[in-house]
């Protein structure tokens, strides 16, 4: 039995996914991730740091989906896939790991900025903090980026 039409509805998934994870990602770049946008926020003119969280969020239960048949489809199918089917599943499979980990990264990211924009005395951001995180989130990129044998993945940071 051949199972290369499940597994390609399970790519459609995964790129329904990582449009929606694209999105996400370029509104949080436009939204927070320049000099502009720091003095937007800072007049409280800019988007709200709650909602990019609360966008950067909602992708978990997503990719946490998209895992979860990926899985589902390895247990019941995977020992009686052909060679091909197995490279590309394994391929697949490989790649839904890599997004769920940048998208754990940024959340974990927007966490902090959120918790820096309520302010004083509650802050616990500091500067350094904030660029560890980022380096994480970015290194999770890059990660895609060689993954999928591209220079830039997204557009820059």
């Amino acid at each position: 039995m051949h199972y290369m039409d499940q597994i390609k509805e399970l790519a459609i998934m995964v790129n329904e996914g990582l449009t929606i994870y694209i999105a996400v990602h370029n509104k949080i770049l436009k939204e927070s991730g320049t000099f502009r946008s720091f003095f937007k926020n800072l007049l409280d003119r800019g988007i709200a740091m709650s909602s990019l969280l609360e966008e950067s969020e909602n992708l978990k239960p997503i990719w946490d989906e998209i895992h979860q048949k990926i899985e589902e489809f390895r247990l019941y199918a995977y020992s009686v896939l052909l060679k091909d089917e197995k490279q590309y599943f394994d391929i697949l499979s490989r790649y839904v790991a890599a997004v769920r980990r940048t998208v754990a990264a940024l959340v974990d990211w927007q966490r902090l900025l959120y918790k820096g924009s309520k302010g004083f005395p509650n802050n616990t951001m500091t500067w350094k903090t904030h660029k560890q995180k980022e380096r994480i989130y970015k290194d999770t990129i890059s990660e895609l980026s060689h993954f999928l044998g591209v220079n830039e993945c997204m557009g820059s940071m």
